[in-house]
């Protein structure tokens, strides 16, 4: 082989430095993409958690397993005032929501909001707001699952008058026996992407 053709073959340094500076580029871009939905869990850890005084009301969003029983037992425990569940689904009622439902006296059932129509987090807070403006409520705790509460919290947020505040309780996602992490790791990428993409079409209403 000439040497002509050897030189040919052998990789130039340009080329070798086009190829490093396509593989940082990659890294980057990777590390941004992980970035995106990871910020909003970070900020998350920020918000305001249980108040040590009761709230006017203990909103439950349904949607995940556990919420619901939670927000119970923190309105039972005297967390708050009123219980709002938000989202349970047309036709179901309290024995079927709550644990030890028969148990409750007629006062404490006076206290109880459940509603059925909302199916997703923008329309939980629109049906919050409803309530919020019908019965006066100064402060309010969000009970939902930890990989859902910056989303959830923004948009009641946005939803909610300024003066009303918001503080949350969040429930531990559910981890099953073979291949949680790897669930976990995808509820919380998932939901993050949700997060801007909630706060996306808030911003251009």
């Amino acid at each position: 082989m000439s040497a002509d053709k050897k030189q040919q073959n052998l990789p130039t340094l340009g080329s070798e430095r086009k190829r490093g500076v396509r593989f940082v580029w990659k890294i980057i871009f990777f590390l941004i993409f992980l970035a995106i939905p990871t910020a909003p869990h970070l900020m998350g850890l920020r918000l305001p958690g249980p108040p040590s005084n009761s709230v006017d009301a203990i909103i439950v969003l349904t949607g995940a397993g556990g919420r619901i029983a939670e927000g119970f037992n923190a309105w039972k425990s005297g967390a708050g005032r009123d219980l709002c569940i938000l989202g349970a689904g047309k036709g179901a009622s309290l024995a079927q929501l709550l644990p030890g439902a028969d148990d409750l006296s007629d006062e404490e059932r006076s206290r109880i909001i459940t509603e059925g129509w909302s199916k997703n987090t923008l329309e939980n807070a629109f049906s919050a707001r409803s309530v919020l403006e019908d019965r006066k409520y100064s402060s309010v705790m969000l009970v939902t699952s930890d990989y859902h509460v910056p989303r959830a919290y923004y948009v009641f947020r946005k939803a909610l008058p300024p003066n009303v505040d918001i503080s949350v309780l969040r429930v531990n996602s559910e981890r099953g026996p073979s291949g949680s992490a790897w669930r976990w790791v995808r509820r919380h990428f998932t939901e993050g992407w949700k997060y801007w993409r909630y706060r996306l079409l808030l911003f251009l209403e």
